[in-house]
């Protein structure tokens, strides 16, 4: 891997590491004051107000987020700033008019709309937050120039202080018995600041003259157009594939609270896979990622990489589970005040089959720029609409559980059909077959021997952090990792003696 990526990838570390531990620490508080603050219809028609800005990616993405992604690193990374900045001005524009195009449409056939997803009292909520939709939109483009060029010192803050505006609107709509309404422009105000602190930060930080392009050349338009439009295809097939699309099936069969219920099961398992080093890290990984190059030489680094990330990954994500399986009912009735404490299993479920689905074999493929397989893929999209009609209808909340769960399985097994060379999990076997036990066989312990009184559920809680929190640590004592790994988490350490000092205790990096 190149020196000065190195250098680049293990700053952007630090800081994500730094702020967005502050910034998830403040929306984990956020979203517990917004359960409490809200009722469970509420709830439920936020959740689906939001839902619509994952509708307006299945209708039309255009497939600029993924495409940005793609070249923007590349751009950088070659010193082309001038056509960097032309593909992020140009998609910034059909952004926006393609968005107030949808939302323009929706508002002007509301009366037929309204009735299916049972929001017809909520027109001016709506009105509201087309507002908040067209700017998160374009903060996410921002967010993902900022992360090629490495500046996540500034936009993770910038992201920090977004969390503590919402935290603090969200505690003021409890101390002051608001609605829903409030809550909606507490969103809008968090988002207006944060996107004029983006945009500042854009022109002031990155480069938008300089390297030999003036313009795209012929070769290279196509090449971006193809990818954005296989993407644009993608992006539909994930749209179906997600909550915000579950959200509209359960309401229509069930009703808003039952959006409030999986929903809130839906954003604590993001709550938690958030804290999880592939998601956490993302904003690092894909740069990174794509920087590597595509050279035959460079093969191994890119599977290293890709494995390097899957243990990393598991080592958060299993003990995570384990303690949810023990540990959420109790965790539910501490921070939320017993509301949706009915779901618990339904939270463990839903954990379960992100960990299932948490391999990156899309960012593979993106590297690989397949694209062509990545919405091949989408079939599984028809699946899970007819799955979920079924199912729903059947089982209730369960049941969209079981259909997004396993049609992602079955999407993520056809891409990494076609990427396996690229993406394989030889020589893992040991490395899960450790970690699951260990986890198993101290899970079992604790669910035999430990009581589970129901009125001291905040010192069982705390029990459970504690033990589990240990028992982290003690894990790496199973030597997990094998020397060709441990070389180049030392590569990537290097110079960076605390970092060092944390790895040889872990067992992560050679004596």
């Amino acid at each position: 891997m190149n020196k000065e990526i190195k250098t680049k990838t293990t700053n952007a570390v630090k800081h994500t590491l730094i702020f967005k531990t502050l910034g998830q620490g403040c929306s984990l508080i956020a979203t517990i004051l917004l359960v409490r603050g809200l009722s469970e219809n509420d709830y439920g028609i936020y959740n689906l107000l939001y839902s619509i800005i994952g509708l307006l990616g299945t209708i039309a993405s255009l497939g600029i987020g993924n495409t940005l992604q793609r070249y923007i690193p590349e751009y950088y990374q070659r010193g082309e700033f001038k056509i960097a900045h032309n593909l992020f001005r140009m998609t910034s524009a059909i952004r926006l008019v393609t968005d107030a195009s949808i939302l323009g449409f929706i508002l002007l056939f509301w009366q037929e709309i309204s009735p299916v997803l049972k929001l017809s009292a909520y027109k001016s909520y709506f009105m509201l937050f087309t507002l908040v939709i067209i700017l998160h939109q374009q903060r996410n483009m921002l967010e993902i120039c900022l992360s090629s060029f490495f500046l996540h010192k500034y936009s993770k803050s910038i992201g920090l202080i977004f969390s503590m505006i919402k935290a603090v609107g969200y505690g003021m709509v409890i101390f002051f018995d608001k609605n829903l309404w409030y809550a909606i422009s507490i969103d809008l105000m968090a988002y207006l600041i944060v996107f004029t602190s983006l945009q500042v930060l854009y022109f002031n930080k990155i480069p938008t003259l300089g390297g030999s392009l003036d313009s795209f050349p012929k070769s290279e338009k196509k090449r971006v157009f193809r990818y954005a439009l296989f993407y644009n295809f993608n992006d539909s097939g994930v749209g179906l594939l997600n909550a915000d699309f579950d959200n509209f099936i359960i309401v229509m069969f069930l009703n808003p609270t039952a959006v409030g219920a999986y929903s809130f099961c839906v954003q604590i398992a993001i709550q938690i896979s958030s804290l999880l080093p592939l998601t956490y890290l993302k904003d690092v990984i894909k740069p990174t990622f794509f920087s590597i190059g595509r050279s035959p030489e460079r093969k191994n680094d890119s599977i290293l990489f890709f494995q390097s990330l899957v243990k990393a990954n598991a080592l958060f994500a299993i003990p995570a589970f384990f303690f949810l399986l023990l540990y959420s009912d109790d965790m539910i009735a501490v921070f939320f005040n017993n509301k949706f404490i009915e779901y618990s299993s339904v939270l463990s479920g839903i954990f379960l089959f992100s960990i299932l689905n948490s391999a990156p074999f899309g960012t593979v493929a993106q590297f690989r720029e397949r694209a062509d397989i990545v919405l091949y893929s989408k079939i599984f999209a028809v699946y899970n609409l007819i799955a979920d009609i079924i199912l729903i209808k059947m089982f209730g909340i369960w049941g969209a559980v079981f259909a997004t769960g396993t049609a992602t399985m079955a999407k993520n097994g056809f891409i990494w059909y076609f990427v396996k060379e690229d993406a394989h999990f030889k020589g893992m076997a040991t490395f899960f077959l450790k970690l699951l036990s260990f986890w198993t066989t101290l899970s079992l312990v604790i669910f035999i021997f430990t009581p589970i009184p129901s009125t001291q559920r905040i010192f069982q809680l705390i029990f459970g952090i504690l033990l589990f929190a240990v028992a982290f640590f003690i894990q790496f004592k199973c030597n997990l990792f094998e020397g060709y790994e441990k070389k180049f988490f030392a590569e990537m350490a290097a110079k960076k003696p605390r970092l060092t000092y944390l790895l040889k205790r872990l067992k992560m990096i050679p004596e």
